[in-house]
């Protein structure tokens, strides 16, 4: 058995930590393509959770994550073949997690996109986002700068992603970006955190207020990661849009 990690939980702003004073609702995002979520490491994860909040589920941003592949170069029907595989792969892990942490009702709690596609609230907000990445160039730019710093890091060394690329990858991101923003409205809590170990200039600025689109008075976010003491630099720590082989597309 692995030793259990000590972490350390960070709330973005003083409304977040309101929140978490709470302990309501935590979404845990786990990335489809991320080596950081480990078997163990979701399960740690989902001890922790467990124990702090009366309720949890897990974002798993499945289908989306094609976006992330074809802005890689990846073929539509190979994109989508690896991301259903790695889709499945990350569930089953949530779903052991759930399992071991004692938590009944797993599939309700994984809130994928076969969970979010047909939800008024969710598809108000994905079309609200949209829109906004059309008309509004300060948004846009802050989205498009969020998938460009994760490209560079899929990309070879010292390869720019190119404009075409960071629009179709900011499609993966404006996917996510409902639940940042309105947790509560979608799946029914009365105020919920999202939990993730990085922040990002984005969120930093969302949760400031400094974009035209605001979160809820009842969504937070929180930077939840394993405290320094207790873990080294294993390399595993990644960005969130997918730990993808660097030259992996264009083999």
């Amino acid at each position: 058995m692995p030793m259990a990690l000590e972490l350390a939980a960070q709330p973005l702003t003083a409304n977040c930590a309101r929140l978490f004073a709470d302990r309501d609702h935590l979404l845990l995002g786990i990335s489809p393509f991320n080596s950081y979520f480990t078997r163990d490491r979701i399960a740690e994860l989902t001890r922790w959770a467990a124990k702090e909040f009366r309720h949890i589920q897990f974002h798993l941003p499945d289908t989306p994550s094609i976006f992330t592949l074809l802005a890689l170069g990846f073929p539509e029907d190979k994109a989508r073949k690896r991301a259903h595989e790695n889709g499945l792969k990350m569930r089953n892990r949530i779903r052991d997690a759930i399992t071991l942490a004692g938590l009944p009702d797993a599939d309700s709690r994984i809130v994928n996109w076969a969970y979010v596609d047909t939800d008024p609230a969710f598809l108000a907000l994905h079309r609200e986002v949209l829109a906004l990445f059309d008309i509004d160039s300060t948004f846009r730019e802050q989205c498009l700068e969020t998938s460009r710093n994760v490209l560079r890091h899929r990309l070879p060394a010292g390869t720019e992603p190119e404009i075409e690329q960071c629009v179709i990858a900011a499609r993966y991101f404006l996917a996510e970006l409902p639940l940042f923003l309105d947790t509560p409205g979608i799946v029914g809590s009365e105020s919920s955190l999202y939990a993730y170990h990085r922040r990002t200039p984005f969120l930093d600025a969302l949760f400031r207020h400094d974009l035209p689109i605001r979160p809820s008075a009842r969504q937070g976010y929180l930077t939840l990661s394993p405290s320094p003491e207790t873990i080294a630099d294993d390399g595993h720590d990644r960005l969130h849009h997918g730990d993808i082989a660097r030259h992996g597309a264009r083999q």
